[in-house]
């Protein structure tokens, strides 16, 4: 209720009441016994977590996201043509088409438009597959973790990121991936469970390639965490059938890259190793500063503090349940040790990557993925310290404010909360649009084909474009155009009234990758209200500018 009253703005009262179910969630858990029915509590988290992605991908009537705006336009080529796009439209995604064909099946079965497709296909699976984590957490651990850990990752703000925030074809990698790892854990060895592993994987290598990437490493660790266990402590070998699972996904990647390409004369394997053989060769081009700190941007310490808490809360949680399950407790169990190495190397990796200078990589998109298995061993010592109160209400009191505290940083973090940030406000690009922003490009680009220059993220609006314009005509604002007031040209410039008190992110030509965060100055606002431009659309938030020709001088 709090939500439908509240165009475009959710109340703080609405975090609050979200925080507060997932605190009461997770109360229940610690109520529940070895053979105990759980449907019900897995109802609950499920309800919850489709609760939050509503209130995040509704709360405007675009999309969410910058690379989801591209996705869904491959998905509707699809829907409406009935084919992929060509190479010359689709570039890489060419050969990787399943999550488009996916979203675009789901679009016409159901016959809803692309944004619906997109909820009820990659939203809820991104949901509804993590049943598999309380299946992997109840065999390490029982009942409790599991739950426990399902509720964490439909909570974790990466994982939302990924399966509703931006969604792309790695959403559904994600999806797959806790399915092979179920498939891995529950160590059945019959042809229906090989023949789901060899399937799932080869639909992840057709779907997307760094975040396939990401699982193969993940898999190696897995088994070279078990191989080094037996080594050390004499567990169950590892059977034969993992090593050849392991060359499959070797053979399948490297084949599969060498005849994919990102562009006519470069195959994806030669764009991924082309960075380390430079950087084998003649060392990082990154310097150390700007590869830790990034472009700045003046924030107050609170607001720092407060940012960082809300990306480290589930690592902090996770460090002590590493630690834990290599004691000499549990470093025996072969399952807890393998998933705790995993979390060692991959987080290794992910930092360690950027530090040699590439970037390619994309180790930021990791952490949905890695976040797979720190939910485990966050699950795990948050019930141990629970355990160490005595009395039954002090362990519920202890469980509610853990979670209540872990889910509010999560969900009110500025990457998943464009609309109403509480913290980094004067830092967060809102890329979702109102209907009166919707209009203004459809009305616009109906009219005018030639070049256009608008605020960045603004031009992903440009998915709702008059069919007939070609998008390739438009461009952003960049640092030079701020400074200076010049542009080039006599494109027509539109304006959001909003971008005077809303951030936006303006790019610097002279550095690849490199982007402002701030609002657009008054000064360069109201420079197209000079006697040199012609205000030709205004509806009172958006308006568009065109140059007037000047009369010759005699």
């Amino acid at each position: 209720m709090i939500y439908s009253m509240n165009l475009y703005y959710r109340p703080i009262s609405y975090f609050i009441l979200i925080c507060v179910l997932a605190a009461l969630i997770a109360s229940q858990i610690l109520y529940i016994r070895e053979g105990d029915g759980v449907a019900s509590l897995l109802m609950q988290i499920f309800l919850l977590s489709i609760l939050i992605r509503v209130g995040i991908f509704y709360n405007f009537p675009s999309l969410m996201g910058y690379d989801a705006y591209f996705h869904a336009g491959m998905a509707r080529v699809i829907t409406d043509t009935g084919f992929v796009a060509p190479i010359e439209t689709s570039s890489k995604y060419f050969y990787y088409p399943l999550a488009h064909i996916f979203v675009s099946v789901t679009q016409i079965m159901g016959e809803t438009d692309i944004k619906d497709a997109m909820f009820y296909s990659i939203g809820f699976a991104s949901v509804f597959s993590t049943v598999a984590i309380y299946l992997i957490g109840k065999k390490i651990e029982g009942p409790q973790m599991g739950l426990l850990a399902t509720l964490l990752i439909n909570l974790n703000n990466h994982n939302i990121v990924a399966g509703i925030a931006n969604i792309t074809p790695g959403s559904l990698v994600l999806c797959y991936f806790i399915l092979i790892i179920y498939a891995i854990f529950s160590e059945k060895q019959s042809l229906r469970y090989t023949g789901f592993i060899l399937l799932v994987t080869i639909l992840m290598v057709l779907t997307h390639q760094l975040t396939t990437f990401v699982v193969f490493l993940s898999l190696v660790s897995i088994y070279a965490g078990r191989y080094l266990h037996n080594h050390v402590y004499k567990s169950l070998p590892i059977k034969t059938s993992s090593f050849n699972y392991i060359l499959f996904f070797i053979i399948s990647l490297q084949t599969y890259w060498m005849f994919t390409f990102v562009n006519p004369n470069t195959s994806f394997l030669e764009m991924v190793l082309s960075p380390l053989m430079d950087v084998l060769q003649v060392g990082a081009s990154y310097s150390s500063d700007e590869l830790i700190v990034g472009s700045g941007n003046n924030q107050e310490t609170l607001e720092v503090l407060l940012l960082h808490i809300s990306y480290l809360a589930l690592p902090f949680f996770a460090i002590g349940g590493v630690l834990a399950w290599f004691s000499r407790e549990d470093v025996k169990k072969v399952n807890k040790f393998s998933i705790a190495l995993v979390v060692v190397i991959l987080y290794s990796l992910a930092y360690g990557i950027p530090l040699l200078g590439m970037r390619n990589f994309l180790t930021s998109r990791w952490f949905p993925l890695i976040s797979v298995f720190l939910v485990f061993v966050a699950a795990s010592y948050m019930l141990k310290l629970v355990s160490l109160f005595n009395s039954k209400k002090a362990k519920v009191s202890a469980i509610f404010i853990i979670i209540l505290l872990f889910s509010f940083v999560m969900v009110t973090t500025p990457g998943i909360n464009k609309d109403n940030p509480l913290v980094a406000k004067d830092t967060t690009v809102r890329n979702q649009f109102k209907e009166v922003e919707i209009e203004a490009i459809k009305t616009v680009t109906a009219k005018h084909s030639g070049n256009i220059l608008m605020d960045s993220p603004y031009d992903s609006c440009l998915f709702y474009r008059d069919r007939e314009y070609d998008s390739s005509n438009a461009t952003y604002f960049n640092i030079q155009h701020i400074q200076t007031g010049e542009i080039d040209g006599n494109p027509m410039v539109l304006l959001r009234k909003s971008t005077v008190k809303e951030p936006v992110s303006i790019n610097d030509p002279e550095r690849y990758g490199v982007n402002f965060i701030q609002k657009l100055p008054e000064e360069f606002f109201n420079r197209f209200e000079t006697y040199d431009y012609a205000r030709v659309y205004d509806n009172e938030e958006v308006f568009a500018y065109l140059k007037e020709e000047k009369p010759a001088r005699n």
